[in-house]
């Protein structure tokens, strides 16, 4: 019963939050809409890549809570071979994943009938909103994971609430850059 309390105490504030942030996350979505639909097809692009933002950061952070309770790196950057090669992992991931997001995404507005802004479009958006996105959202797991860890603070609590959260805001912003730049293009 102990640890049950424990686990509720340090996750329900975080999620609380997290519900505000989600809800926040879907009115800026909501107000850009109209924006982002001026390329078309980018509204397909939208939820594959707020949702593999939330995978990929959700698996490196399991994988760096994983190992600060076996003892395997430690709550610090230097001299930590373990937790460079999951950041490495972690953009390996990203840039693959993103780049197959924005060619099926072009593939998927020809199959619906839908006008396509081109497959080059597609991936370049998909990649610079992936690679931007992950690499502020990575640097922010580690901390948030080591952070929670040094102050005995179980990680597996509150980190994937977090990460998701601000991934999908991340996710968005990044989207709208990538968007812009390519329509200056």
């Amino acid at each position: 019963m102990k640890v049950f309390k424990k686990i509720i105490k340090q996750s329900l504030p975080v999620l609380l939050i997290c519900i505000f942030g989600e809800i926040l996350a879907g009115i800026f979505l909501l107000n850009i809409e109209k924006y982002l639909s001026v390329l078309p097809g980018i509204l397909i692009l939208i939820p594959a890549v707020m949702g593999t933002r939330g995978n990929i950061l959700g698996t490196v952070s399991t994988r760096l809570t994983s190992a600060l309770h076996l003892g395997s790196i430690y709550p610090r950057m230097r001299k930590n071979p373990l937790l460079k090669t999951n950041i490495k992992a972690g953009f390996f991931l990203s840039v693959l994943i993103s780049l197959i997001t924005g060619i099926v995404a072009h593939f998927v507005c020809l199959g619906l009938g839908f006008q396509s802004m081109g497959i080059i479009n597609f991936a370049f958006i998909s990649l610079m909103a992936g690679f931007l996105s992950d690499s502020t959202l990575i640097l922010l797991s580690v901390f948030i994971c080591f952070f929670a860890f040094r102050r005995n603070v179980d990680p597996d609590n509150i980190i994937i609430p977090i990460i998701t959260t601000i991934s999908d805001f991340t996710s968005i912003l990044f989207l709208l850059l990538a968007v812009y730049i390519v329509q200056i293009i």
